[in-house]
């Protein structure tokens, strides 16, 4: 079959897939049906926007068919307050209790990440959950490693991260670097994607914000970031091919506190640019 098919009997010929299209691969026909242009199916990225968008449900396409959609219910709309409530009650969370999260529930949480908008939509993040306190106590002593050897070799580094004090905590508590967190989410790409980073961060929001939803909490671990993007070992103890980058880590748990109010932040700082500024 071709890209994309059209139910002549359900077409409107109203344009909107034409019109949405992020690419602008669509025309419209002499009657005013969607067709694909010349040559173009070739460069389909598959986002779903021209069969997501049919109101009446007319157009198909083979690189996300609508047998695979899911219809949202008639007159949703979130309601703003409880959106915002909702966003604005979100933590991260550095306490955990001391209970692992069962893989099913880890796999319902990673799943909402396929969802997050991704550049040219790439789609290419991976995921891999390391659990078990050696793996996570070892993770841990490499971040060590690394900061020791930063302090000697990158003082400036080693100031930015404050990583004498960050050492010294690490050796007096054993757990200054992931939190005690049972979980780490370690996502990685191809090293040659530059939509990498962006869409990383994209799709870890996605899972902090679902997150809260599933009794879960999550927080970015950035020391173990900062160690997985300069030091070989990280990677080489994970098992990350050299083709791929890690391109964020993020913590997971079962919170060991809740919290009972909305912490203020500073005043929203925006600006206009009227027409004539110069």
């Amino acid at each position: 079959m071709s890209l994309i098919k059209v139910d002549n009997e359900k077409c409107r010929r109203d344009g909107i897939c034409v019109e949405v299209c992020p690419l602008s691969l669509l025309s419209l026909d002499r009657e005013g049906r969607p067709e694909m242009r010349p040559a173009a199916a070739g460069h389909c990225i598959g986002c779903g926007h021209c069969v997501a968008v049919c109101p009446n449900g007319a157009l198909d396409n083979r690189k996300n068919p609508i047998s695979k959609h899911a219809a949202i219910p008639a007159h949703y709309s979130p309601d703003p307050a409880q959106s915002a409530l909702f966003l604005r009650s979100r933590r991260s969370i550095r306490h955990y209790e001391d209970k692992p999260v069962p893989r099913e529930k880890m796999l319902e949480l990673l799943e909402i990440a396929r969802f997050a908008p991704s550049g040219h939509n790439s789609q290419a993040i991976s995921y891999l959950v390391v659990e078990g306190a050696e793996n996570l106590m070892r993770i841990s002593r490499i971040v060590v490693e690394w900061m020791r050897e930063a302090v000697k070799l990158s003082p400036e580094l080693a100031k930015r991260y404050n990583m004498r004090a960050v050492i010294r905590q690490q050796e007096k508590s054993g757990d200054r670097i992931l939190r005690g967190a049972p979980h780490i989410i370690v996502a990685h790409a191809p090293a040659d994607l530059s939509a990498a980073p962006v869409s990383t961060m994209l799709a870890l929001e996605y899972v902090e914000l679902y997150a809260p939803a599933l009794g879960l909490g999550t927080c970015w671990a950035g020391y173990t970031m900062a160690c997985a993007q300069r030091f070989p070992a990280f990677s080489q103890f994970l098992k990350i091919p050299a083709s791929r980058t890690i391109t964020g880590i993020l913590m997971v748990g079962y919170p060991r506190y809740g919290y009972h109010r909305l912490p203020t932040r500073n005043p929203l700082d925006a600006a206009w640019f009227e027409t004539g500024e110069v």
